[in-house]
C-alpha cells in the first residue's frame, strides 16, 4: 500500500478494495496508521485503566473508578460474544488491519512510556460505540436528572422544579420528596465534592437538513457539532471505491469502528444529529445489611469485583453493585455500605445495542435504497436523528435509540422495590419517530423536539429551538437552494435568541446607555462583534440573578454556569419564562415579587461591560489530544486562542464551557454539503487525517475550517 498515493488534499484517505471485508482491512490498517494515539486513548480511558498505564493521580483514579462502574469495557466483552458469524467475520477484518500496522510501528508517545499496546479486538470497536452512546448523550440527561433531584432533596419548590422541566417531570409526590432527601447522592454535581471525567470527548448537538428543490434535486446537508478544542479531529474522512467502483463511499468515520457513519454513496446520502432521546433513569434503592429491597425482603446485589492497578500507589478493588433495577450509585471503593437509601442508575445501552449498531453501520454498504437504509439505521442504539436522501428525490427522516418502556415521564426517581417500576425492556425500532416525503419539502434537525403522533414518546429534554428555526428562516428566504446557498447557511452567524429577548424587552434595552446599542444590533455572532459580548454579559447576569432568587444559592450557580454543561444543553429551560406566554400558575409562580420586567431591569443595572471583542471572550485551545495544552506554545503543536464565532443559539453553534472539570466546547466538527443530483460534495474538518503533529496532515484543513471555506470532492 502507497501511503502517499492514497491521500487527497492532505485530508481524506483514499482506500480502494476488492469487497467489503478488503475495504475493512485497509479501513483498519489506515485508521492505525493515522489515528492510533485517538483509539489508545479511548480504549484506556473508557476501560479505566488510566492510573495504570498513562497518569496515576487522583483525578485519574476518579475516572478509572467511574469507567469502572459504567461497566463500558465489561459489558462490551460480553457483548462481543453475541455477534453473528458474518459480522464476527467483517469485524475480524478490520481488526487485522489495525493489527498488521501495530505489528510494524505504533506511536513513539506510548514507546516513551513504555506502554506496549494490546492487539486490537471486537470488544475495543464496541468500546468505542458504548463511549459514543454515553459521553455527554447519555450523560447529559443523566446529570440534568441527578441535578433536579438534588434541587428536590435540597428543598427547593417541587412545583418550580416542574415548571422548569416544562411540566415534564410531572407532580413530585410527598413520599417521593420524602425519599430524595434521605438518598445518599455519590458524585452530587452540585458543588459539595465533584471530580469526575475531564479527557474524554463529548459528544452532543448538530444541525442537518434536506431540501427539495422544485426540480426534484435534493440538497443534503450537516455539521455534527462535537468538540474541536483537541488535535486530532474526532473524526476521520475516507472515500471508498469498491469492486472497481461498483460501490462508491465518502464520508467520516470513528477511529477504532468500522465503516463510515456520515457521508453518501452515489445513490444515497445519511447523517445524523443527536435526538435527545430519553435513555437513562434513576431508581431509589433501600439497602440494609450491604443487600438491597426488593418487595418487602432484602436480597443480594450482583456484584462484580474490579481492580484498577496503579502505577505509583496501592492497587484499588471495587465492588460494584447490581440491584434488579440497575448498577447502584454508590462508593465502589468501600466493602460494607451505610443502611440508607441510594439511587440506582438503568441505561438502556450498558448490556446491549452496540452489536446491532455494527451490523447497522455495516449495512449502510450494502443498502440498495432509502427503504433499507431507513432500516438499518432505526436499529442503531445511539440516540440519533437521521436524516437520509437519495438521487431520486426521496427524503426520510428516522429517529434511532434504545428507547426503555417505563412508567411515567423518566424524570423523577421510583422506587426500584416495587417490580411495576421497573424497565419493562425496549421499545421495538417500529415505535421511533419516522416519516417520509413530508408535504413542505424539507426536514430540518437540531436537537430540537421532534415529536409525532402515532409514535412512542422519547424526548422529555431537547434543546431549544432557535438553531431549527433560523434554518428554517433561511430556507423559506428562496424557492430553490444550491451549493453555494447551502454552504453559506451553514456558516450563519444570526442569533434568534438574542432577537427576541431584545425585540420583546427593546423599551428597557434602548432607555439604558449601556445597553442600548444593542437595539441597533443585527445579532451577528462573528468574532469582532462587541454587542455579542455585551448581550451574553446581561445574560449570564439575568440568569444569575433569576435563578439565585428561585432555585440556587448564589455559589451554585455561579458553579453550573462556570463548571457545568447545564446551560450550554438546557438554556431553552430558562428563556421560556421571559419569551414564551406563560399561564396564570407560571406567572405567579416565578413573578409574584419581581416581574419578567425587572429582572430584565436589574441584570442589565448590575452588568459592567467589557468592551471586548466576541473574539476575546469566545475562544479555545486546540490542544494535542495525550497532553492537552502540556506542550510549550512555541513547538506550534498546540493551537492557542482560537477565536469561535457564533453561540449556543446561532446555526454555528460556538459555544466554549467548562463540563466535568474541563474545558469543552460544541462547534461544527464536520461539515458535508452535497447535491443528490451529482456527484460532487463539499466538506471541512476541523483538524487534518492524522496524529502526528510533525507531520503536514495534522492540521491541514484548519485554515478552512476557521475560514469557512470547503474542499471539493467527488464520489
Amino acid at each position: 500500500m502507497n501511503f502517499e498515493n492514497t491521500v487527497l488534499d492532505n485530508v481524506t484517505r483514499k482506500i480502494a478494495a476488492k469487497d467489503l471485508e478488503d475495504f475493512l482491512f485497509q479501513q483498519g490498517y489506515f485508521h492505525a496508521k493515522d489515528r492510533f494515539v485517538q483509539m489508545e486513548m479511548l480504549r484506556i480511558i473508557a476501560s479505566g485503566r488510566i492510573c495504570e498505564l498513562l497518569d496515576d493521580s487522583e483525578p485519574a483514579l476518579a475516572i478509572d473508578k467511574h469507567m469502572r462502574e459504567l461497566g463500558i469495557y465489561h459489558y462490551s466483552e460480553i457483548e462481543s460474544q453475541q455477534m453473528s458469524s458474518q459480522l464476527s467475520k467483517q469485524i475480524q477484518s478490520y481488526c487485522d488491519g489495525v493489527n498488521k500496522y501495530l505489528s510494524k510501528s505504533y506511536p513513539i508517545e506510548f514507546k516513551l512510556k513504555g506502554h506496549r499496546p494490546q492487539k486490537w479486538r471486537a470488544t475495543d470497536c464496541i468500546v468505542s460505540i458504548k463511549a459514543m452512546a454515553y459521553l455527554g448523550l447519555a450523560q447529559g440527561q443523566q446529570d440534568l436528572e441527578k441535578m433536579l433531584f438534588q434541587m428536590l432533596s435540597r428543598g427547593v419548590c417541587p412545583q418550580k422544579i416542574n415548571s422548569l422541566t416544562n411540566f415534564e417531570m410531572g407532580s413530585v409526590s410527598e413520599e417521593t420528596l420524602h425519599l430524595l432527601k434521605k438518598v445518599n447522592f455519590h458524585n452530587p454535581l452540585l458543588p459539595e465534592s465533584f471530580q469526575f471525567l475531564k479527557a474524554l470527548p463529548k459528544v452532543q448537538a448538530s444541525n442537518n437538513w434536506l431540501y427539495k428543490n422544485p426540480n426534484g434535486d435534493v440538497i443534503h446537508a450537516c455539521d455534527p457539532h462535537l468538540e474541536v478544542n483537541r488535535l486530532p479531529s474526532v473524526w476521520y474522512e475516507l472515500k471508498a471505491s469498491i469492486n472497481n467502483g461498483e460501490k462508491s463511499l465518502m464520508g467520516i468515520s470513528m477511529p477504532g469502528v468500522p465503516g463510515i457513519v456520515m457521508g453518501r454513496t452515489k445513490e444515497l446520502s445519511f447523517s445524523f444529529t443527536y435526538g435527545f432521546m430519553d435513555m437513562i433513569d434513576f431508581f431509589i434503592e433501600e439497602v440494609k445489611s450491604n443487600k438491597f429491597r426488593e418487595g418487602s425482603s432484602f436480597d443480594n446485589f450482583t456484584v462484580r469485583r474490579e481492580k484498577i492497578i496503579r502505577d505509583k500507589h496501592e492497587d484499588v478493588d471495587l465492588l460494584i453493585r447490581e440491584t434488579h433495577a440497575g448498577v447502584l450509585d454508590a462508593p465502589s471503593d468501600q466493602k460494607l455500605l451505610a443502611d440508607g437509601l441510594y439511587l440506582s442508575t438503568a441505561w438502556s445501552c450498558r448490556k446491549d445495542g452496540s452489536v446491532k449498531t455494527l451490523e447497522s453501520i455495516l449495512g449502510i454498504f450494502n443498502a440498495t435504497d432509502i427503504k433499507e437504509l431507513k432500516e438499518h439505521v432505526s436499529n442503531v442504539s445511539i440516540s440519533c436523528n437521521w436524516l437520509l436522501a437519495d438521487n431520486k428525490g426521496n427524503m426520510s427522516y428516522q429517529q434511532s435509540g434504545l428507547l426503555p418502556v417505563r412508567r411515567g415521564a423518566g424524570m423523577l426517581p421510583l422506587t426500584a422495590w416495587e417490580k411495576e417500576n421497573r424497565w419493562k425492556g425496549i421499545h421495538p425500532p417500529s415505535v421511533l419517530n419516522n416519516f417520509d416525503n413530508p408535504s413542505k419539502g424539507y426536514i430540518v434537525t437540531a436537537n430540537n423536539l421532534i415529536e409525532s403522533e402515532g409514535f412512542a414518546k422519547a424526548i422529555n429534554a431537547p434543546m431549544e429551538s432557535y438553531r431549527h428555526d433560523r434554518i428554517v428562516e433561511l430556507l423559506k428566504s428562496s424557492t430553490t437552494q444550491d451549493i453555494e446557498s447551502t454552504q453559506k447557511y451553514q456558516s450563519d452567524l444570526i442569533s434568534i435568541q438574542a432577537r427576541n429577548f431584545i425585540s420583546k424587552y427593546k423599551e428597557i434595552f434602548c432607555r439604558h446607555e449601556k445597553t442600548k446599542r444593542l437595539c441597533q444590533w443585527d445579532f451577528n455572532y462573528e468574532t469582532n462583534s462587541k454587542e455579542a459580548t455585551l448581550f451574553e454579559e446581561f445574560y449570564r447576569v439575568l440568569i444569575r440573578k433569576f435563578f439565585s432568587d428561585h432555585i440556587f444559592g448564589k455559589s451554585e450557580i455561579v458553579y453550573c454556569l462556570d463548571e457545568t454543561s447545564f446551560i450550554a444543553d438546557f438554556y431553552g429551560l430558562f428563556d421560556r419564562f421571559f419569551l414564551k406566554e406563560l399561564s396564570e400558575d407560571d406567572q405567579k409562580l416565578w413573578f409574584s415579587e419581581k416581574s419578567a420586567e425587572d429582572y430584565i431591569e436589574m441584570a442589565i443595572e448590575s452588568v459592567t461591560p467589557s468592551q471586548l471583542p466576541w473574539s476575546e471572550v469566545n475562544k479555545l485551545d486546540m490542544n494535542y489530544i495525550l497532553l492537552d495544552g502540556k506542550l510549550p506554545a512555541w513547538l506550534k503543536i498546540d493551537i492557542r486562542n482560537v477565536p469561535i464565532p457564533g453561540n449556543r443559539a446561532t446555526v454555528v453553534q460556538g459555544q466554549v464551557f467548562k463540563a466535568h472539570n474541563r474545558a469543552s466546547s460544541f462547534c461544527p466538527s464536520w461539515k458535508m454539503v452535497t447535491s443528490m443530483n451529482s456527484d460532487q460534495l463539499y466538506t471541512v474538518l476541523p483538524g487534518g487525517l492524522n496524529d502526528r503533529p510533525l507531520s503536514k496532515m495534522y492540521k491541514s484543513d484548519i485554515d478552512n475550517w476557521m475560514n469557512f471555506k470547503y474542499r471539493k470532492n467527488t464520489i
